[in-house]
């Protein structure tokens, strides 16, 4: 292997499994803004959590093929290149993997949003541009999702049109959004292996409106499937997870009623729909006062990155600071039962947690950003650790030398970490073949 002042620009990439893509325009901060309680008296509205994501990753267990890269692993590589970008210098580009293509499309350069894209065909290590997106398809704050290992398609939604892409036969097609969605902000869709899951919230504190609609790829056909909540618990924010059987959808919400100690009252209502099943269920002991977000599934546990209080928990009185509830948990897939993750060689003190998190089943992968800049709008990649499951060891990896901007948050591969840079270079971290 190459040391790691030295990045030739080639080597090899093992891709297996599926990756579900964060959002286009998504930040790299994990760190959530909450509005004071002063705030929201003298503003007459109810507050919004503004969640960030970072990339997350969904690994399938494929017989046949190298489990997903290990933290051990990946404390002894050395960071390599891959042929660059064709489509050269741009921050945001949607990111997916549909095994064993990787797709990169859209992104912003010098303030334009771009409407080309590029393939990575891992298995001759070549790039290809690809067809131009539709015109009806909008990219300005559009959500993705890879539907790999079955179709191989990416999902792309944005304001009333959705589009898939096949990289295979290098096409678009279309569907309109259903009317239930029109308007909303939509949240990173979900994979369940059969239908592509799409939520939105309206964002308004005097409406607060959730709708949530499920895609049949095969049969390109919608169905509304919005799940009903308390009357009284308006859903303010929303993630998803799917895992192998399942969606699961924690609806966070709040309103202005205060009680006796003057918190807003607020908490987070758990819903889960099962595989073939139309009808979302309650699930129940949930911790109610925290944010829950970029959660990621893998295996058999779900990533549920370290969240700060939501309103009405210990800490969210408008005067203090907002706090960190945990340095981050993983949740069985089936009960929910959470397991604590010991904290991060990275976090730099009370209220911080690294930026990035990320999970593929073996290892969560840490990993923090600095120098946001007007040449580096996501940052640069700084300090990188990951976490073994199993043995319940931390592990510091080394840097990439130079700290690269960021064009999107890293993402995994089967055997590879992977870093698409601002000047559209392809790093990895990660075994050869």
């Amino acid at each position: 292997m190459p040391n790691d002042a030295h990045l030739p620009d080639d080597g090899p990439l093992a891709v297996a499994g599926q990756v579900q893509t964060a959002r286009r325009g998504r930040q790299l901060q994990l760190a959530v803004t909450l509005l004071g309680i002063a705030a929201l008296a003298t503003s007459g509205l109810a507050f919004a959590a503004a969640l960030r994501s970072s990339a997350s990753l969904r690994i399938s267990c494929q017989c046949g093929v190298p489990g997903p890269v290990t933290a051990s692993e990946l404390s002894r590589a050395h960071w390599s290149a891959l042929p660059r970008s064709p489509l050269g210098p741009r921050s945001d580009p949607i990111v997916a993997w549909t095994d064993p293509f990787l797709i990169e499309l859209g992104g912003t350069r010098n303030g334009v949003i771009q409407r080309d894209g590029a393939v990575f065909d891992a298995s001759v290590q070549r790039w290809r541009r690809i067809a131009a997106v539709p015109g009806s398809i909008g990219l300005n704050g559009a959500v993705s999702v890879s539907t790999s290992p079955v179709s191989r398609q990416l999902f792309v939604a944005s304001d009333k049109v959705a589009g898939l892409y096949d990289p295979v036969t290098n096409r678009w097609t279309t569907t309109k959004l259903p009317r239930q969605l029109a308007g909303l902000h939509l949240i990173a869709p979900v994979w369940t292996g059969y239908d592509v899951i799409l939520a939105g919230t309206s964002g308004s504190a005097a409406r607060p409106r959730l709708a949530v609609a499920a895609y049949q790829v095969a049969d390109r056909r919608w169905q509304t499937i919005t799940p009903r909540l308390p009357a009284r618990h308006p859903a303010r924010a929303v993630s998803m997870v799917a895992t192998w059987h399942r969606v699961i959808l924690w609806s966070m919400w709040s309103r202005r009623a205060r009680t006796p100690d003057g918190h807003i009252l607020s908490g987070v209502d758990v819903r889960v729909l099962h595989d073939h099943m139309r009808q979302w269920t309650p699930m129940r002991h949930w911790p109610q006062h925290r944010v829950v977000d970029g959660a990621v599934f893998a295996q058999f546990q779900i990533l549920i990155p370290p969240g700060q209080y939501w309103y009405g928990g210990p800490g969210s009185s408008g005067e203090s600071p907002a706090r960190f509830a945990d340095a981050g948990s993983l949740a069985d897939a089936g009960s929910l039962a959470l397991t604590a993750i010991p904290g991060s060689p990275l976090v730099t003190g009370p209220v911080t947690q690294p930026a990035i998190w990320l999970w593929n089943g073996n290892t969560v992968l840490a990993a923090n950003v600095s120098g946001y800049s007007e040449a580096a709008p996501n940052g640069r990649l700084g300090s990188l650790a990951a976490y073994d499951f199993y043995s319940g060891r931390w592990h510091v990896l080394r840097r990439v030398p130079g700290g690269p901007a960021l064009a999107t948050a890293p993402f995994f591969a089967r055997q590879q970490l992977l870093v698409l840079t601002l000047d559209g270079r392809l790093l990895f971290l990660g075994q050869r073949l």
